[in-house]
């Protein structure tokens, strides 16, 4: 390539690998992310380092797998803090790196603090401050998941700005709050978190199109993410009647497996609550009784996002930059949303879960495959960039390059692929190999 691509990773929190247009499964309409699939390659055997926000969002900063770079659970933060990662190594080469939306690098309640060096930001912090952080030349960050949410850092001063009470629309802390809602979220779209971020990314692309350096962009999505709440127009804009629950707990289908797994259904942790506990796999008979709600909800989730990255493209095309941008879309993990009788992500060894989705698009700098059976890993992916980006790998980086794949020079660049699920220090590890059959 005469000119190094830009590269716009694309990711979303707690998405399923089945949950996409092309895959067939019923309700499911995502016509963008069915378009690059079609234009690119969509990696249908695609996993999760390891299924949990933290150490997945790490491993995609580092390129390394959680037990090398630490982060080996949700809820904490790895100190030191990596002083090699992805965005830097390319901010070193001469590209400009940008992340938008959710980062969950560090420990939620310490992430505003990590922000600002260490010690609690001052009211004004987010108006003035825009990075450096994480090796990101720039950030737009925000926090939390949508209605149990306290907005904060950049997106709170757009809501701010925005001249709405933007605080009726958040619970968290209120007497009437319930975890387990399922349907519709009464927040304006415009107001949104998955319409900030998408704004804020066009308005990256737009700028980026006046200058000539390269650039790397992670618009990072908090949705579809429980609770399963969705605004307006976008739950009712999906066929409810064609949407198929996923099959509940059959009775002693655990009965072979470790104790965890009952454990996990019934949601008594107390021989392993080491440390910080056992997150993040549950028997939740509170939003099984609203299943049906809760997929309605997550698929008009999946749709307002897909609309955005519509736009994204569309800005891409405006400004001349989509021949020479690579396009990413994932997600950290999946969600079990009912199947075997438990809700959300972890520990629980199943596809739903560490199966994700994989999206590489770029038509003009690669032939279009289609769907593809070869095994990847989302800690390929940092290596897989820097050699698109003609970048020297750091020593140390784990991970494939996807790229001879990507080329059509090979049909596959590895024969297995490891998820690692270590949700506490000491009382629970677990590794799952992937194979090709």
């Amino acid at each position: 390539m005469d000119k190094r691509p830009n590269i716009l990773l694309i990711t979303t929190d707690q998405h399923r690998w089945d949950h996409l247009g092309h895959q067939g499964t019923p309700g499911i309409s995502t016509p963008t992310l069915d378009r690059l699939a079609r234009e690119g390659v969509h990696f249908n055997r695609a996993y999760t380092p390891s299924p949990l926000c933290v150490p997945c969002r790490n491993s995609l900063l580092t390129g390394k797998y959680p037990s090398s770079h630490h982060a080996y659970s949700i809820g904490m933060s790895v100190d030191p803090f990596h002083t090699c990662t992805l965005p830097g190594v390319l901010s070193e080469s001469g590209y400009h790196t940008k992340i938008i939306g959710k980062t969950h690098f560090v420990s939620r309640v310490e992430e505003a603090r990590h922000m600002a060096g260490g010690k609690d930001p001052e009211p004004d912090f987010f108006r003035k401050w825009n990075g450096p952080y994480a090796g990101f030349d720039e950030i737009s960050a925000s926090t939390g998941h949508n209605i149990h949410n306290d907005p904060d850092m950049h997106y709170k001063v757009f809501l701010e700005d925005s001249g709405q009470d933007y605080t009726k629309w958040f619970y968290a802390g209120k007497p009437d709050y319930d975890h387990h809602w399922a349907g519709v979220w009464d927040i304006p779209q415009e107001y949104h978190d998955t319409h900030w971020v998408g704004m804020e990314t066009e308005n990256y692309i737009q700028k980026k199109s006046e200058g000539e350096e390269p650039w790397f962009c992670w618009a990072s999505f908090q949705d579809p993410h429980e609770p399963f709440v969705c605004p307006e127009p976008w739950y009712s804009s999906v066929d409810a009647d064609a949407l198929e629950t996923y099959e509940g707990y059959r009775e002693g289908e655990f009965d072979d497996r470790p104790d965890i797994y009952k454990r996990m259904l019934t949601r008594d942790f107390k021989p392993y609550n080491e440390g910080m506990g056992v997150p993040c796999t549950f028997g939740v008979p509170d939003i099984t009784k609203r299943g049906k709600a809760a997929l309605q909800a997550t698929a008009g989730m999946l749709a307002f996002v897909d609309d955005r990255i519509g736009r994204m493209l569309k800005k891409l095309e405006e400004t001349g930059q989509l021949e020479n941008t690579i396009i990413v879309y994932t997600s950290d993990h999946g969600e079990l949303h009912g199947h075997h009788g438990l809700w959300g992500k972890g520990l629980a060894a199943y596809e739903d879960c560490q199966r994700v989705p994989l999206i590489i698009s770029a038509p003009k700098l690669f032939p279009a495959k289609g769907t593809t059976q070869a095994l990847a890993n989302l800690v390929d992916l940092p290596r897989t960039f820097l050699g698109l980006a003609d970048t020297k790998v750091p020593q140390g980086m784990q991970g494939t390059n996807l790229a001879p794949l990507l080329r059509g020079e090979t049909e596959t660049v590895q024969d297995a692929v490891m998820v690692e699920s270590r949700p506490t220090q000491h009382t629970l590890y677990q590794h799952s190999l992937i194979t090709a059959d």
